[in-house]
């Protein structure tokens, strides 16, 4: 009686194999072979322009009718990476099985500053835009990219409204060595120093503006926010 009965679940065990391996391998070819599930539509969204829309598209190279088990995601967003369109930040790619949709939504980069003729994100990466974004944005001199990356990090640091008064910013020195220079709009220059002591910089910097006997100085140093000094 035991033999038998561990003949009769291992042949269930066999049977139940045979359905899972049935039901996959059918799905399978439903999936990759039959007209059942292909691609219907194709959206973009985060797009700034029509032609910038039928760019991707082509890029993607996503066709109606295409298999939709065959569309793959992050083949696309590496192809669209290679064809050089730096503003994309990143890509995300769905498949809708119901509607047969494929919809790819693009997150633009923001600019925060300007290096050259190119803009910079928060990340220090350097891009062109597509579209026509204000000028009203602080130039970054910096030597190479850690030290972009260095000088677009203290600028998110300072306070907003104090950030909106600068021109331009530039940098010198290595890591914990590095000091910045600050252009204001109105034609003052600062010799910041390092990155530290900000609240208290800030504070010195609104104190020393407030003198009637500052009014016309060109220069301020705040290297050493203890001894700052005017010219």
């Amino acid at each position: 009686m035991a033999n038998k009965s561990t003949g009769i679940q291992i042949h269930k065990k066999e049977l139940l194999i045979g359905v899972i391996v049935f039901l996959i391998s059918t799905l399978a070819y439903i999936l990759g072979w039959t007209n059942i599930f292909t691609v219907q539509d194709i959206s973009v969204t985060g797009s700034p322009t029509n032609e910038i829309t039928a760019q991707v598209l082509q890029i993607s190279d996503i066709q109606r009718g295409e298999k939709l088990a065959r569309v793959e995601p992050r083949k696309i967003s590496n192809n669209l990476a290679l064809a050089g369109i730096n503003w994309i930040e990143s890509v995300d790619i769905s498949r809708n099985w119901l509607t047969r949709k494929v919809a790819i939504n693009l997150k633009a980069r923001t600019p925060i500053a300007i290096s050259g003729d190119k803009y910079l994100d928060k990340a220090g990466v350097i891009f062109t835009s597509p579209i026509v974004v204000s000028k009203d944005l602080v130039t970054i001199d910096a030597s190479n990219f850690a030290a972009r990356v260095a000088a677009v990090q203290f600028l998110q640091k300072l306070p907003q409204d104090f950030a909106k008064r600068i021109a331009s910013i530039s940098t010198t020195g290595q890591s914990k060595s590095r000091s910045y220079e600050i252009a204001l709009k109105n034609g003052l220059s600062i010799s910041w120093g390092s990155d530290r002591d900000i609240t208290l910089k800030i504070k010195i910097f609104k104190a020393i503006l407030a003198l009637p006997e500052n009014k016309k100085i060109t220069s301020m140093d705040l290297t050493d926010p203890t001894k700052p000094s005017v010219k």
